[in-house]
């Protein structure tokens, strides 16, 4: 089954360790799913692309007008996916979160104060946790 993963902005990436995102990005890669990402700095994103080599993993970028928001672009883009319940949205913000899965989306927080008592989605506290949560999806949805 493809999905969609959708990373909520470029900040998702800044602070966390390139090297694991590369792991998951490549797993990703590897199962054929469709990568993107809202942004709604160009320059932070243009370096953000560059310095990590994160352009050729990310099959299309939407840019955002307003913070916290997601952009009415993407849900048409994701129109057909959506309807059919596998666009992941990952981010770091509740509010975000909230909005997404209003929108359809299946909402995942990824965050270092994640707490999986108080959430009805599924969180990690970061890259490695998010890539072993995927893969432990996949396998829960081959048994």
């Amino acid at each position: 089954m493809i999905e969609t993963f959708v990373f909520s902005s470029e900040h998702v990436f800044l602070n966390e360790d390139q090297t694991k995102i590369r792991q998951l990005l490549d797993y990703l890669k590897s199962r054929k799913q469709q990568i993107g990402m809202v942004f709604y700095d160009q320059a932070k994103m243009n370096q953000l692309l560059l310095e990590h080599h994160l352009a050729d993993y990310l099959d299309f970028s939407i840019l955002g007008k307003k913070t916290e928001q997601i952009p009415q672009g993407l849900v048409d883009f994701l129109q057909v996916d959506l309807a059919h319940q596998k666009v992941n949205f990952i981010s770091d913000s509740l509010d975000n979160l909230c909005e997404a899965k209003d929108l359809g989306f299946r909402p995942i927080y990824l965050a270092e104060d994640c707490s999986q008592e108080t959430l009805t989605c599924p969180s990690f506290r970061n890259f490695d946790q998010l890539h072993l949560g995927v893969i432990e999806s996949r396998f829960d949805q081959l048994m």
